[in-house]
């Protein structure tokens, strides 16, 4: 797979040139690679195959495998403009297409995601975002202890299941989420409201932290009302989050934004993490 590196500063992005869009790689200068490496990872179906490939792309959700694994092994365009790069690929089979940008503010680097409708018809859908993380690692999945009412008698949360999941593989304390990236030969998915901003995963003494807008009680989101969702299996874990549901007519677009940022975790443990990452206003 053809790729180009950029220097972002801080870290270096690597862009698949040959797909897409497709972030391939995001690390510190001088630190590991978190993304991973799924180049030999493919779903055979009729036709021809969909190809993970790895690290960060862009999905439209609902999952429904004749759309959601269109083969995207196809050349994009990458424009580079002061300090922003751009992936755009071409339109899939109803006309929608997606671009990927990326900015560098401080230590943080901003990813906007568009899905703009090229076709003739209205598209029904959600922007998706999905990045594949390297096992090994803890991802968290904050979730609000705030009062629903003021006798605490109403809940104030809820935890979407795929029919594969293992709930014993989730770690469910009062104000996070937890799921291990293990190389167990299993699959485990959950969903839930992004209420407090974030998701996260700890590698080794790494932390990747990705921003995105808090969930809105107006809006319909996909798969039980979840916003932010973690997938595993024994290859990789994923932290991904999504937009509401919305109809683009020809000529629409929908953005959804997702702000990143790595740093050493100076051996603290998840919870110390969890505990010193706050909002990041840039998504709201």
């Amino acid at each position: 797979m053809n790729s180009e590196t950029f220097d972002f500063g801080p870290v270096e992005v690597t862009v698949a040139v040959d797909a897409g869009p497709r972030i391939l790689g995001f690390a510190r200068l001088g630190g590991p690679q978190l993304f991973a490496d799924l180049s030999d990872v493919v779903i055979e179906q009729e036709g021809a195959p969909f190809r993970f490939l790895g690290g960060h792309r862009l999905w439209r959700a609902p999952e429904v495998p004749a759309v959601t694994y269109q083969p995207d092994d196809v050349a994009v365009t990458i424009d580079r403009d002061g300090g922003r790069v751009s992936v755009t690929g071409p339109p899939d089979i109803h006309g929608v297409v997606k671009e990927i940008s990326l900015t560098q503010h401080g230590d943080r680097t901003v990813v906007d995601h568009r899905l703009r409708n090229t076709g003739d018809g209205a598209v029904t859908l959600a922007p998706w975002a999905i990045t594949a993380l390297a096992t090994g690692g803890v991802a968290v999945v904050p979730v609000s202890g705030d009062l629903a009412d003021p006798d605490g008698a109403l809940p104030n949360r809820s935890v979407a299941l795929w029919p594969y999941t293992d709930p014993d593989e989730v770690g469910f304390g009062a104000d996070l989420l937890t799921i291990e990236a293990t190389s167990n030969p299993t699959r485990t998915k959950i969903g839930t409201q992004n209420r407090r901003g974030w998701l996260a995963y700890v590698l080794k003494d790494e932390v990747f932290v990705k921003w995105s807008p808090l969930h809105r009680v107006d809006a319909d989101y996909p798969d039980l009302g979840s916003s932010v969702e973690v997938y595993r299996d024994d290859r990789f874990i994923e932290l991904e989050s999504l937009g509401p549901l919305v109809t683009l007519g020809p000529g629409e677009e929908v953005h959804h934004r997702e702000v990143w940022a790595v740093f050493p975790a100076d051996g603290a443990d998840v919870v110390d993490i969890a505990a010193s990452i706050t909002e990041d206003p840039m998504t709201q």
